[in-house]
């Protein structure tokens, strides 16, 4: 088969998860295709969001629907159109896995900034070292699979500053999944080595990134069977915990959302400006008010959808989100995003406020 009727695999035939998976390990394993798929959550359909939110010029795309699937084309004046195919996960209702053959940078340069900067109703889960080695250890049971490079960064002081490291390691998944963290490090991408049936030609790739994307190469196998289930169910469940908590904005106490981070992120007062314009730099809000450079109590507005929150670093390393008037958990997991993007691997709990 030739390249572009792997493409038609893709985008023109078939349908739904099933039809999909087969059409996409076809293209990886004899079409030569690397495959990039991003985990999304939304309780609409994101194709329609899409459309709906994205700003007008050549990133708008067009839209076709078949049995199940979305197919969204992204031009751009003197490039090569993106196509990418969305489709419902198997387990989770409102949890989305959209799928390019297009080079893996064009994917999150063109489809995946497009919806982190433009499209407020769909939410990403950008992962924490646990969380990245739970994916890690799903693709691990039952078979054989071994870590082959593993990158990192290392947060400075500034927060729009790290140092990164990528290490070649050879190491059975599940014994990376179950290994301790190295202080202050933060995993950003995980490449595994996926074992052929037989044990005989080249082992397929897969690569699992912090911001919960996939690449998988020569095959797909792994990736469909448990890293996008249980990148599925992470996702889900971090959506509800913060949709929970969004329902309690315009109480007299809501909710609150606590952020612990994995470093002292804010002991010395004299960042704090820094940390604020960090903050700040968000897209789709605006800081309402801040406390100025000797402590950190700020509010802000996320005009994509109106969600208001107040934000007060609370000890050296944690931060209390608190919704206002009024939240969405899309909002907020966009802010948990940016705060995990800025600052650094957290921890996140709910905490009761009354009625």
């Amino acid at each position: 088969m030739a390249g572009r009727e792997y493409e038609e695999l893709l985008y023109e035939r078939g349908g739904r998860l099933q039809g999909l998976a087969r059409a996409a390990d076809a293209a990886a394993s004899a079409g030569g295709a690397t495959i990039s798929v991003a985990v999304l959550h939304s309780r609409k359909y994101p194709a329609r969001e899409i459309c709906e939110w994205a700003p007008d010029g050549g990133m708008r795309p067009g839209v076709s629907l078949r049995n199940g699937k979305a197919v969204l084309t992204l031009n751009g004046k003197g490039r090569r159109p993106v196509r990418v195919a969305i489709v419902r996960s198997g387990g989770q209702p409102n949890v989305y896995y959209a799928l390019s053959d297009c080079p893996p940078a064009d994917f999150k340069a063109r489809f995946v900034s497009l919806l982190d900067d433009h499209i407020p109703t769909i939410s990403r889960a950008h992962l924490s070292n646990a969380e990245m080695r739970s994916i890690v250890g799903a693709a691990a049971e039952g078979r054989d699979v071994r870590v082959g490079l593993v990158s990192t960064r290392t947060r400075r002081s500034d927060p729009e500053k790290c140092d990164l490291r990528t290490d070649r390691v050879d190491m059975a998944a599940g014994e990376f999944a179950c290994a301790g963290d190295e202080e202050g490090r933060e995993i950003t991408a995980v490449e595994l080595a996926c074992g052929p049936a037989g044990g005989a030609g080249s082992p397929r790739m897969l690569t699992v990134t912090r911001d919960c994307r996939f690449e998988a190469r020569r095959g797909t196998g792994v990736l469909f069977g448990a890293a996008l289930p249980r990148a599925a169910d992470l996702a889900a469940g971090r959506a509800e915990r913060l949709r929970a908590i969004s329902r309690t904005a315009g109480r007299r106490t809501p909710d609150s959302l606590i952020v612990r981070f994995k470093g002292r992120v804010f002991a010395d007062d004299s960042k704090n400006r820094a940390r604020i314009d960090a903050i700040g730099s968000m897209p789709l809000t605006v800081l309402m008010d801040n406390g100025g450079d000797l402590f950190l109590h700020i509010a802000l507005l996320d005009y994509g959808d109106c969600s208001t929150y107040g934000i007060l670093a609370v000890a050296s390393d944690e931060l209390v989100i608190i919704p206002r008037f009024y939240a969405t958990g899309a909002s907020m997991s966009r802010l948990l995003n940016h705060l995990m993007e800025k600052f650094g691997d957290a921890a996140i709990e709910r905490r009761g406020g009354g009625s």
